[in-house]
């Protein structure tokens, strides 16, 4: 699934992610709205305003850049925005936007930091996550459907 050598970078990148999170996030949803600002009426304005959002995204973000190659402990976190994605109805083809949003913030963010290698690691290991949670959203919608059709 995601290979050694990504796993190992995005594993030393994690430290940054730490320090420089939020600051990556928030510059992230600023490339965002500015670049598909259709997708604005998703998000709960009011908690990026305040922050939590860009907060909430980074504690994700550098929780998956430490437990990359142990995806299990990440389940919770996985469920719990997984849910929130589909009560907010994200839709698969929005990944790549906030995949390549994700990854503008973190070389505008790390400068220097961001060479090609952590780049193209970052890459795959943000296309492996968001097919995680595209085939987590696509069973909570079937269950749902499925819920649907059992209360008819």
């Amino acid at each position: 699934m995601i290979s050694q050598q990504t796993i190992n970078i995005v594993k030393s990148t994690a430290p940054s992610l730490k320090k420089h999170g939020q600051q990556i996030t928030t510059r992230m949803y600023e490339i965002m709205f500015r670049n598909h600002p259709e997708i604005k009426e998703q998000f709960d304005m009011s908690a990026q305003a305040d922050g939590s959002q860009p907060t909430r995204l980074a504690t994700a973000v550098y929780g998956y850049a430490t437990q990359i190659d142990n995806l299990p402990a990440l389940k919770s976190m996985v469920e719990k925005i997984a849910h929130r994605h589909v009560q907010t109805h994200v839709l698969p083809e929005q990944y790549p936007i906030v995949g390549e949003s994700l990854l503008q913030a973190m070389k505008d963010v790390l400068g220097q930091a961001a060479t090609e290698e952590v780049m193209s690691a970052w890459t795959e290991a943000y296309q492996a996550l968001a097919e995680v949670f595209i085939n987590r959203e696509h069973d909570i919608y079937v269950d749902d459907l499925d819920k649907l059709s059992v209360q008819k």
